[in-house]
């Protein structure tokens, strides 16, 4: 059903039923790893409906993947100005920060994130982030028992046996290293994560580094 925000002079009607479409759509495309595509749907599902948070928030998160750091920043910021509670929204700024290299705000924010319980999938990103972030400075001890939560959290979340495996392969546990990615890629052989685990699985037992997150 639409609605009309009330303006002085311009009411503007908001279509949030048609919204909605381009929203999981959005939403599916982001879990399939195409973010530009999902950039475009949701970029149409805030021409129907400008208010829509869901679809704001979504939207900071496919151009967080696509390294636009900066306008991610803007759009997750507006976004937790109204909604401060928004966890996914904090979780992904934490991952903004770390990516901008703001070590400890990133830290600070993703603790945050996890602790507003709402959304479930803010406490699994969370964790799985501040894997990342532990990674990032050499701790693959506390990287592992993070990414370990996200997939308690996630048994399906294949990015986080991905890293995982990755965590275990620089600790020099390459036994554990080909498990975790083998787990990751039965979980799911058919994603872009499966595919991944799959392909670092190969490249490692060629004695090559599997490549990093991205």
């Amino acid at each position: 059903m639409s609605n009309t925000a009330a303006g002085p002079h311009h009411p503007v009607r908001e279509d949030h039923l048609g919204a909605s479409t381009f929203v999981e759509k959005g939403w599916h495309l982001i879990a399939q790893g195409d973010y530009a595509a999902a950039d475009i749907a949701l970029g149409t599902a805030l021409e129907l409906a400008p208010s829509d948070l869901r679809a704001r928030s979504l939207l900071g998160w496919a151009v967080m993947r696509q390294g636009r750091y900066g306008d991610a920043m803007k759009i997750l910021n507006d976004v937790l100005a109204i909604d401060p509670a928004n966890g996914m929204a904090r979780a992904n700024l934490g991952y903004v920060q770390l990516r901008l290299g703001s070590v400890l705000e990133a830290g600070e924010t993703l603790r945050a994130a996890m602790g507003q319980s709402r959304d479930p999938k803010a406490a699994l990103y969370g964790n799985f982030y501040l894997g990342l972030l532990h990674s990032s400075l050499g701790d693959s001890t506390r990287a592992r028992e993070f990414f370990l939560k996200s997939i308690e959290l996630g048994p399906n979340f294949i990015e986080a046996y991905y890293e995982l495996g990755r965590a275990h392969w620089v600790a020099g546990d390459e036994t554990a290293a080909d498990r975790a990615w083998g787990e990751g890629n039965s979980a799911n052989r058919f994603s872009l994560w499966g595919r991944r685990c799959a392909e670092a699985m190969r490249v490692a037992r060629a004695g090559q580094e599997p490549r990093g997150y991205s």
